[in-house]
């Protein structure tokens, strides 16, 4: 029986910039050192909007208001399969406070992002940066 996890992704915006969160040096290549939007797990006791907030607040300290839910991202595996709920939020700050899991920080534009090393997970986001007109009005 395959493993299902339920996810959350946040693109947060501060000023028409989004910020992207760099990964610490790790044993898992596919996101040691590379670059994502914060997200994670969500608890069994959390709707993903809960997740969200949490995860943004955990790993960069940031308040931020969700402004819509986008669609979802599902994955398949052999061994998994993945649900990912990805939300466009705004914070009223751009003062962050990285938690252990990430070096560094940077707020870019939509078009940057593809020059950037994503992490596995954070490349399927792509669509929406790419589509700014589309998923982020």
């Amino acid at each position: 029986k395959k493993e299902i996890y339920y996810l959350v992704k946040g693109l947060i915006r501060f000023d028409k910039k989004y910020i992207l969160l760099k990964k610490r040096k790790s044993d898992k290549p596919h996101s040691s050192e590379k670059w994502e939007c914060p997200g994670g797990k969500i608890r069994n006791n959390e709707t993903p909007k809960e997740t969200i907030l949490r995860e943004i607040f955990e790993e960069t300290r940031l308040k931020c208001e969700i402004i819509k839910e986008l669609p979802l991202l599902e994955k398949e595996t052999d061994i998994y399969k993945s649900k990912c709920y990805v939300y466009l939020v705004e914070s009223a700050s751009n003062k962050v406070t990285l938690s252990e899991e990430h070096t560094e920080f940077k707020w870019v534009d939509t078009y940057e992002v593809k020059k950037f090393d994503l992490a596995l997970g954070a490349s399927s986001l792509l669509e929406y940066f790419n589509n700014p007109v589309r998923y982020l009005n």
